[in-house]
């Protein structure tokens, strides 16, 4: 009887094909928005925990401040405002932490701030300039695609490692080994170019390709002597768990800075874990509201449907005389239903599959659609049919068979 239903449903959409794919409409754009939203919220959120993930789980943040607030070793609230505030971190807890057990590298960044120009480019805003050590190529795993990193005993030479982006900017090229890049009106050679990093398209978390890199104490001469240090990144020897060191870090911080805790440690697992649930969060927030439009695709089958009923009513009551049940009337009509939703749904993934190529193509967003929300959309989408079917089927499963052969 199911086959025969389902046969008796096509004939009817190729009937009436105009009206069906109208039916059929809201279904689409209803399973499109739901896993477009899903693909971009999984690919974005891919793309930010890789580029975290590409530094390694043995990296260890200390930032001035209370940035994040933890409870039970999870990130559960950013404090913005600790970020515009005075750094207290100092020259004396970089060399405390290097003497530390289990730490390989310790790299502090400063950010400074000032004009940078070229002979080709004379206002350029886009790069950050940050005075460090050599030993942020470690911590960071960075590699130079051409030149190399400043050495040990270059701290005090006015040298610079630019990223990708800042040699394509300012020079037109990817190799200006030795060319001049200018910072606050002082001079600096380029010693190399950064190989380019993953970015993601919400410009979350460091974008290495705009840095510029310079040697740390060259970088107080530009600010007269001293440097605010924006964050001291730690590099972990492999085997060592993070909580220990992290403990051991907050002992020494604590005692050199009077029993303050006017810092933060966050552990890069940390930063891992609170981009995966902010992501997952957005994405079936967005998910659901998207999911609105399958409601309204609902409700224009179940109105189409129950006009078809009405027109049908002479056709319902002639099954009825020759001896059709009213089960099997209202599964005529139910299966109807969900063939049309479903037809609508496959349309929609295919759409959607199409329209995350041309994203990934033309933009730096990447969609990511699996199986599995290709599987829930698809059951959704009979769902739909299913539940919106039902009030037209038992409408016509209802019809008294000799009033409807009256129907004109």
């Amino acid at each position: 009887m199911i086959l025969t239903n389902l046969k008796m449903a096509l004939g009817s959409i190729r009937t009436a094909k105009v009206r069906s794919f109208l039916t059929m409409l809201g279904v689409i754009i209803g399973v499109m928005s739901v896993v477009m939203t899903v693909s971009i919220g999984e690919g974005v959120k891919n793309q930010v925990i890789g580029q975290i993930d590409k530094l390694g789980n043995n990296i260890i943040t200390i930032k001035p401040g209370k940035t994040p607030e933890k409870r039970d070793g999870q990130i559960t609230n950013v404090s913005f405002g600790s970020q515009i505030s005075t750094s207290t971190l100092t020259d004396a807890d970089i060399t405390a932490l290097k003497e530390l057990t289990g730490v390989v590298a310790v790299a502090p960044n400063a950010v400074i701030t000032g004009t940078v120009e070229s002979v080709e480019n004379y206002d350029y805003s886009s790069g950050v300039v940050i005075a460090t050590t050599n030993e942020t190529q470690q911590v960071l795993n960075q590699t130079a695609e051409f030149g190399q990193f400043f050495a040990p005993n270059d701290t005090t030479k006015d040298v610079a490692v630019i990223g990708s982006n800042v040699a394509a900017d300012l020079y037109d090229q990817r190799d200006p080994i030795g060319r001049i890049i200018t910072i606050k009106g002082r001079d600096y050679i380029i010693r190399g170019v950064l190989s380019a990093a993953p970015e993601n398209p919400l410009n979350i978390g460091p974008n290495f390709n705009n840095a510029i890199y310079i040697p740390y104490e060259s970088g107080k001469r530009l600010s007269g002597g001293t440097l605010q240090i924006s964050e001291i990144n730690i590099k972990v020897k492999e085997g060592q768990t993070l909580d220990s060191i992290s403990s051991a870090i907050k002992d020494t911080l604590y005692k050199s800075h009077n029993n303050q805790e006017d810092f933060t440690i966050v552990k890069q697992t940390e930063y891992l874990a609170l981009a995966n649930q902010i992501f997952t969060m957005l994405t079936s927030f967005v998910a659901a509201i998207a999911g609105i439009s399958l409601l309204v695709g609902g409700i224009g089958i179940m109105n189409i449907m129950l006009v078809s009923v009405s027109e049908r009513t002479r056709e319902i009551g002639v099954r009825k005389a020759i001896g059709a049940t009213n089960q099997q009337i209202l599964s005529q009509f139910l299966v109807e239903a969900t063939v049309i939703s479903v037809f609508g749904g496959i349309i929609g993934v295919l759409l959607s599959v199409l329209l995350s190529f041309v994203i990934r193509v033309s933009t730096t967003i990447h969609p990511s659609i699996s199986l599995e929300t290709i599987i829930i959309a698809t059951g959704v989408s009979t769902l739909v049919g299913v539940i919106f079917g039902i009030a037209p089927a038992i409408q016509a499963a209802r019809k008294d068979p000799i009033e409807a052969l009256r129907h004109e």
